[in-house]
């Protein structure tokens, strides 16, 4: 240990006695030098000493924060030492909105006494002893910078803290054993920033030079200048961290929008990096990843995109021509399709991607020049047949068909992927045609091939037969998707023999070139252009090729099909083989369904249960086969082209989009049925495609849990996008909800509710959407939804939707509502208080359309719904409000007196008549209760902020009564003073202690300076005019309300007393005069409008003297006889009711005991006379009055109180301080104060407890020795 380190050793020894010598000597060893000239203070230095003491498995992180002037903040992160942990802590803090300016990392060196492998960083957590975690290495991480957030910093703190949480916790566990990838999770969080930022990529593509030092440390050093960019910092560490470099030390500045930061960086075995190759590929590809970083919020799933990207810079940097792939890299275009490229499908990049980077990135520097990758349809077959022209032989041919084949899906992937414009339909349509050409050239192939071996077939007659292959399912129907099966029909038309050496008969011969051209057509992947032929007649029992008999036999009157069977013949089309032929199919299949109505509905209805339950699983959605989903639209529309299609001949087709087209035409569908079933066919079929390009199957058709990150992902490659408010995964589950619900419908409709599969399967959307729904089940919806009584909540939904113009964007809408009231306390008390408010506004439209694309206002909204009457009938009366409220700048910024009395005064233009003046205050009055019960109750923000506000409020409304009555008595008196030069409001009790409570009255007293008046000839009995002015314009009840109920009671004398003193006359009566309750209710005065100086004066000239008149023993015998009486005196009227305020052990109780030690006390310590009774409390423990625990005790309980306070008397704007009698109120009390999970026993046990310690710090504190 060097010599300085020695005396630093000795000086947190001293500070920190509870630690151990080993450890300090441990924890200073193992830290640079440079840790201890950044960090002077040697008290910092101990408290970095105990939370590196107190970090362990369980809890392996402190998070401190420092909130400074003008948005600065300072954060400093203790932890043991993950791989990659910087570019984790970056990411969050910069995620949760610091924009970083400088910083410092300092990581613990190796441990002496270590084994070698305990050296290196752990990959998971070691389970070791306790005794072994000296061993880990720890980081001490201080970034500063400026936080951009609208959250109260309680609340952003505690946020934060949370995310830390989680992520370390993952961090923490064994590989293979986190449930979630940490550095996934953090990413997801700086995207979702990114998106909200909507910034734009290209004006951070900034250079950066980086220059390496080996020479000066025993790390490689790395000093980066580049212009300051967002995330940068994120950015730059996630590089360095994918290149499996460990980081040291940073050191981290920002001047003037310019970086300098240094990175000391070692390998993974801890050493330098010498190799100079090794260098220049880190800074490559370090600057590479860094630019990249920008545009991950094009991507599905930016993780991915990121870690791909990484490789891909990897191996073009190995390349000859290294120089140009970079300059191409760089390209924002190139970046840009490649962040959606990359995070799209782990298929595209092990099946194309990866291997064909070095053609692939080329073709995208070509994207804005050409309309699409992939060959136009009208040139595929000419394209393919100069491809197989230059075959040498058979093998060849196939080889070259399917490599053609995969190459145009994957073409048709990156259309569908990187433009926009190409509609799912549009590639749905490219990838039929496509299907179309592979199986024509396939059959040619095979035929050609047979052929050649057996002769050509022939009929009894010597006339070559016809034969058909029939498209069926997505494909007969143009509609495949990604990873679609090719379902397939092959049909001959007579029997007979071939012409060849070795004859075969015809049926041999097409069974045969049907497994040829099973064996030709190759799929990469599971279901990605799969042939299929299990709807052949008998399906895997029969013959791979069909006789035109067999066909008749079996699909005809009385033949052996099934329903469902035939019921599938509604999408067969012929694709290949003779055009005649397959017309004669298209026409006999026409006869055999839509002319013989042989198809059983019923039967197919018993087929998609049977679906249902071998399909589905418990608890699971499947976007083919849950109720509501694609199965049951297919079906229901095929059965209308069944059962009308004999009589409208347009409906026989088997494209489902002119299905429904006809239906609307000839009046069977209405057109908003026939526009709501396309938009839920496509949105269904676009999920579906989405699901199978995450999955990479055709099978795997769940949709992930709600709340995943694979469920975000899903939804952005489906092309969702952040829409105001309302996240890509909000949008898809809005949508999947709402669509399943109108194919419900539909089917109930037309085929009654009986055809649907599965029990309880309806929604709040069905709710919306359907008026037939039976009673029980609607119960049952709404039961599970959360509502206590269904019936009345069924009538506010009723009444809801019938405001509402398209009923499905309601249906929307009522699922997000119960997504969100689901988390309410009384759900039941929203939904009822929403319906009232919606049926006073004026546009019930416009509202629903602002809440379902802002979501976190609907939640604001359903939130004072839930909680407070007393605010919702305020937004009731004035619904303008809630636009107001849900400003950032209102709810989310501190209440500033100065702003609030100008408008009160001003804010109406014109002086407007008096009558109009009360009105307008009291307006202004309920809304400013409503953004402060909404910061109360939505953001939970601290007691002490709510306090204040209130008390602030009230303040400015004091301000401008006195300062307007003063204009109307002064007007045309030239000689009139300045009434804020001479004249003071004091306040006593909760707003004299700047701790107004909602239904708070506001004890008052008014003073004047009498020397400066009666020099300028001013009658004082203006001000006791004035004084009366004030009291009537804040108390009087207008049509509007009052604003405070005002209490003059506690002025001199009393009721007899004037309305105001001199400065003189009050300050004569306290000090000689005032009974001790008055000196009592003095501790709280404080003025609040008018001119500070002059109380604050007359402050300063009374209580010095006031507090020295009583003895100890007869002030405490005093105020506990005073306190006694009261008590006594609530208890008659509420001898079965909890008081939290009057009772023992209530608020008062505490009060009381900080008045009484405040006046015991006040004599030897002037100091500790403060009106607020929070910062009384850490007066008293400062001057050793009250010990700590007892102090932090009686805070915390005194905040609990009132706590409790607050939210009765937001329940309803009444002065209520008992606990409700009424266990379903009792539980929502609880709920509000401990969470959802809070029960009446633990919310009871928590208040007995609270009282019984107030009270026996009451009696033990406030005693008279």
């Amino acid at each position: 240990m060097t010599e300085k380190k020695s005396a630093l050793f000795e000086q947190i020894r001293q500070r920190c006695p509870e630690i151990s010598d080993d450890y300090i000597r441990m924890h200073v060893d193992r830290l640079d030098e440079s840790y201890f000239e950044y960090y002077t203070d040697p008290d910092l230095v101990c408290t970095h000493v105990r939370y590196m003491q107190s970090i362990t498995s369980d809890s392996p992180f402190v998070f401190l924060t420092e909130f400074k002037q003008q948005n600065k903040i300072s954060c400093t992160i203790l932890s043991f030492d993950y791989p990659a942990l910087l570019s984790l802590i970056t990411g969050i803090l910069s995620g949760m909105g610091i924009s970083i300016e400088s910083g410092v990392i300092f990581t613990y060196a190796d441990y002496e006494g270590a084994k070698p492998a305990q050296r290196t960083r752990p990959k998971t957590r070691p389970r070791a002893s306790a005794a072994g975690s000296i061993y880990r290495k720890k980081i001490i991480d201080t970034f500063e910078g400026n936080l951009e957030t609208i959250l109260p910093h309680a609340r952003w703190q505690e946020e934060t803290e949370e995310f830390f949480k989680k992520i370390f916790s993952l961090l923490e566990t064994r590989e293979g054993e986190a449930p979630q990838n940490p550095k996934r999770l953090v990413n997801e969080l700086v995207v979702k920033k990114l998106a909200e930022l909507k910034i734009k990529e290209y004006n951070f593509l900034y250079p950066a030079e980086i220059t390496i030092d080996n020479v000066h440390s025993r790390y490689t050093c790395l000093k980066v200048l580049s212009i300051d960019t967002p995330f940068f910092l994120y950015a730059f560490s996630t590089a360095l961290s994918l290149k499996g470099i460990l980081i040291e030390y940073v050191n981290i500045k920002t001047v003037k929008q310019e970086i300098e930061d240094e990175f000391h960086i070692v390998d993974l075995h801890s050493g330098k990096i010498s190799d100079s190759t090794k260098i220049d590929l880190i800074k490559f590809t370090v600057l590479l990843t860094k630019q990249f970083t920008y545009f991950l919020g094009l991507s599905p799933d930016p993780y991915a995109a990121l870690s791909r990207f990484e490789f891909l810079v990897e191996e073009f940097i190995k390349m000859p021509e290294q120089g140009r792939w970079v300059e191409m890299l760089l390209t924002p275009d190139i970046m840009k399709d490649l962040a959606r490229l990359l995070g799209t499908s782990d298929q595209l990049w092990e099946d194309f991607i990866r291997l064909e980077y070095e053609s692939i990135i080329p073709m995208l520097k070509t994207h804005a020049e050409i309309k699409g990758y992939a060959t136009p349809p009208e040139e595929l077959d000419r394209k393919l047949d100069a491809l197989l022209a230059g075959a040498r032989n058979r093998e060849e041919s196939i080889t070259l068909l399917n490599q053609f084949k995969d190459r145009e899906i994957f073409l048709l992937d990156l259309d569908h992927i990187l433009n926009p414009e190409y509609d799912f339909r549009s590639f749905s349509e490219k990838l039929t045609y496509l299907a179309e050409v592979i199986v024509n050239k396939a059959q040619a192939l095979a035929y050609e091939h047979l052929a050649a071996q057996y002769g050509t077939p022939r009929t009894i007659a010597g006339l070559k037969p016809g034969y058909s292959i029939l498209g069926q399912g997505k494909f007969g129907g143009a509609a495949i998707g990604y990873a679609s099966d090719i379902e397939l029909l092959f049909v001959f038309s007579d029997n007979g023999m071939t012409d060849g050496a070795k004859p075969v008969n015809n049926a041999e011969f097409f069974n045969r070139m049907v497994q040829e051209i099973l064996s030709i057509i190759k799929s990469k992947r599971e279901g990605i252009f799969r042939v299929d032929l299990r709807l052949r007649p008998y399906g895997s029992g029969g013959p791979l090729a069909t006789s035109l008999d067999a066909f008749c036999r079996y699909y005809g009157t009385g033949g052996d099909a099934h329903s469902y069977e035939r019921l599938a013949l509604v999408r067969m089309r012929a694709v290949a083989g003779d055009r005649e032929f397959g017309a004669l199919l298209e026409r006999l299949r026409d006869e055999f369904i839509y002319m013989s109505r042989s198809i059983d509905a019923e039967e197919i209805f018993e087929l998609r249960k049977k679906q249902y339950k071998e399909k589905t699983a418990p608890g699971r959605v499947n976007a083919k086969f849950s109720p509501g989903a694609l199965v049951d639209l297919e079906y229901a529309v095929q059965l209308l082209q069944i059962i009308h299609g004999k009589e409208y001949i347009s409906l026989r087709t088997p494209r489902i989009h002119k299905a429904l087209d006809e239906l609307a035409r000839h009046g069977l569908l209405h057109d908003t049925e026939r526009n709501d079933l396309i938009s839920a066919y496509d949105f269904l079929r676009r999920l579906i495609n989405g699901l199978r390009i995450l999955r990479g199957s055709a099978n795997d058709l769940f949709l992930p849990e709600s709340g995943d990150i694979e469920y975000a992902h899903l939804a952005r490659r489906m092309g969702y996008e952040i829409k105001e408010e309302l996240l890509p995964e909000q949008q898809l589950h809005l949508e999947f909800e709402t669509h399943t619900a109108q194919i419900r419908l539909f089917v109930e409709m037309y085929f009654g509710r009986n055809s649907l599969p599965g029990k309880n399967i309806s929604g709040v959307a069905d709710l919306i959407l359907s008026f037939s729904l039976p009673v029980p089940e609607q119960r049952k919806i709404l039961e599970g939804q959360g509502f206590k009584n269904p019936d009345r909540a069924l009538v506010n939904f009723r009444s809801l939707s019938s405001k509402a113009g398209l009923k499905h964007l309601f249906a929307m809408l009522a699922v997000l509502a119960c997504d969100i009231l689901r988390q309410k306390l009384d759900c039941d008390m929203a939904l009822n208080n929403w319906e009232r408010f919606v049926s006073v506004i004026e546009d019930p439209e416009k509202h629903y359309a602002a809440m379902l694309a802002q979501p976190k206002e609907l939640d604001i909204l359903l939130t004072i719904f839930s909680v407070s009457q007393f605010l919702s009938e305020t937004l009731i009366r004035n619904p303008e409000f809630l636009e107001w409220v849900i400003v950032p700048d209102n709810l989310y910024k501190k209440i500033a007196k100065e702003e609030l009395a100008h408008e009160l005064l001003h804010g109406a233009g014109a002086f407007p008549p008096h009558e109009a003046w009360l009105d307008r205050i009291r307006q202004i009055r309920r809304r400013e209760f409503l953004r402060i019960g909404t910061r109360d109750i939505y953001l939970n923000i601290p007691v002490e902020e709510t306090v204040s506000d209130l008390s602030i409020c009230a303040e400015a409304f004091i301000q401008a009564a006195m300062e307007r009555e003063w204009g109307v008595i002064s007007a045309g008196n030239r000689s009139a003073i300045d009434i804020n030069r001479h004249f003071c409001i004091l306040a006593f009790g909760k707003l004299g202690g700047s701790e107004l409570n909602y239904s708070s009255d506001i004890d008052l007293i008014g003073v004047y300076s009498g020397d400066e008046i009666n020099n300028e000839s001013v009658d004082a009995a203006l001000f006791a005019k004035l004084m009366e002015k004030v009291r009537y314009d804040l108390a009087a009840h207008t049509a509007e309300g009052h604003c405070y109920r005002v209490d003059l009671r506690l002025r001199p004398y009393g009721l007899s007393g004037d309305l105001v003193y001199s400065l003189a006359a009050l300050e004569a009566y306290y000090l000689h005069s005032a009974s001790l309750w008055e000196i009592q209710a003095l501790l709280k005065m404080r003025p609040v409008a008018g001119n500070d100086r002059i109380g604050s004066e007359l402050l300063g000239n009374m209580q010095p003297a006031v507090i020295t008149r009583y003895e100890k023993q007869y002030i405490v015998s005093y105020i506990k006889d005073l306190r006694k009486k009261s008590i006594s005196l609530k208890s008659q009227f509420k001898r079965k009711e909890i008081d939290i305020k009057n009772g023992e052990g209530g608020i008062r109780d505490i009060e009381f005991l900080v008045q009484g030690l405040q006046l015991v006390h006040g004599p030897e310590f002037p100091d500790i006379i403060q009106g607020n009774t929070l910062v009384s409390l850490g007066l008293l423990n400062a001057r050793n009055l009250i010990p700590a625990e007892a102090a932090d005790n009686l805070k915390s309980d005194y905040l609990l109180l009132r706590r409790v306070e607050h939210f009765l008397q937001l329940f309803e704007d009444r002065q209520v301080h008992t606990l409700p009698r009424r266990e379903e109120q009792l539980l929502i009390l609880a709920q509000r104060i401990l969470g959802r999970k809070a029960t009446i026993e633990k919310f009871n046990d928590l208040i007995i407890s609270c009282r019984r310690r107030v009270r026996g710090s009451y009696d033990k504190y406030l005693a008279p020795d």
